[in-house]
């Protein structure tokens, strides 16, 4: 009996950390984009490149680490993805803090080459949007309007989908 209790306990812990971890990010009515838009971020040559300018267009914004077990094959699916959308979405794939080297090296290491790569080396985009797991990816319609926002990894069934509804198909 000992050892039922504990087993289901420990299935109870797993739950809770799963539902914690993967479960979508619930969003306030009418969220949008339009704050992150006033940001300014880094390309890998420095320049500062600023979120207005993708203010807009259909986004999706992705953000990933060198360190983060899940976001080299998600950034493959994104640029799959980016192939078949073509025109019809940009995918900004955002760094956090981590040293343009670093992270350079990390994308190049891909051969991927229809994603924007930018910088935040501050990581105030993650800490805007009210970042808390790896990745964090955020569909934004053309209106600046957030119309989805995935915390952890994020399955290519579901990333399929979003981008799918994010285009209007």
């Amino acid at each position: 009996m000992r050892y039922i209790i504990s087993a289901l306990f420990l299935v109870l812990i797993a739950a809770a950390a799963y539902w914690f971890f993967f479960r979508p990010a619930p969003l306030p009515p009418e969220a949008t984009f339009r704050d992150e838009f006033a940001l300014v971020l880094k390309d890998y040559d420095g320049n500062d490149v600023s979120l207005a300018e993708y203010s807009g267009t259909v986004l999706v914004v992705y953000l990933f680490a060198s360190w983060c077990p899940y976001c080299g094959d998600e950034m493959r699916s994104l640029a799959a993805l980016k192939a078949r959308y073509a025109d019809r979405v940009t995918i900004l794939a955002v760094n956090r803090a981590e040293p343009a080297i670093e992270a350079k090296a990390y994308t190049d290491a891909l051969l991927l080459t229809d994603l924007v790569y930018l910088l935040d080396p501050d990581d105030s985009l993650y800490k805007q949007i009210g970042g808390y797991a790896m990745p964090e990816t955020v569909f934004i319609t053309a209106r600046g309007e957030v119309l989805y926002h995935q915390r952890g990894p994020i399955q290519v069934s579901a990333l399929e989908e979003k981008l799918r509804e994010l285009v209007g198909e």
